[in-house]
């Protein structure tokens, strides 16, 4: 399931690589699909309140959040992995160089709320897919593509289920 997973996110994250931010902006939402959140993200600082739904394809980002399928759930033991734009549609991560550790990041699922507290942040390579691995503790990873209106990095922000 992990080497899946894992390849699963290598493809990924290899698919979005060569978007250039021009046709990130202009890629269309799909309109005949139905969309069914399985959660919210709430996000203080960035002032978000916003679906997720399973994926982590443009189409998915153009809509919401995206959660990494076979990630954790929300609440659960292991890593929830959640990604989204930064420079185009809503732009949900547009300034999640801003999350400092400390801050709070709610999942709400099942009309239950679990909250994460931010722990860290790092800049990764968009091939760097350890960034899925999973976790004995209930975790959550955020991530977005760095710099803002370019695809040369990843932005990540790593949070722990708050006890």
């Amino acid at each position: 399931m992990l080497r899946r997973t894992r390849s699963a996110l290598l493809g990924a994250l290899l698919f979005l690589a060569p978007l250039t931010a021009t046709s990130e902006l202009t890629h269309a939402q799909s309109p005949s699909k139905k969309w069914v959140s399985t959660a919210t993200l709430i996000v203080p600082r960035l002032k978000l309140n916003m679906a997720i739904y399973v994926g982590i394809t443009l189409d998915v980002f153009d809509h919401g959040i995206g959660q990494w399928p076979g990630t954790a759930a929300p609440g659960q033991v292991g890593n929830l992995v959640l990604g989204g734009h930064r420079t185009s549609w809503k732009r949900p991560f547009y300034n999640i160089d801003q999350l400092k550790s400390g801050d709070p990041i709610m999942v709400v699922s099942k009309g239950v709320t679990y909250t994460y507290t931010v722990t860290g942040h790092r800049i990764v390579k968009p091939t760097d897919t350890w960034i899925i691995n999973q976790t004995p503790t209930a975790t959550l990873t955020l991530f977005a593509c760095n710099p803002r209106g370019k695809i040369t990095q990843r932005y990540v922000v790593s949070a722990a289920l708050s006890s």
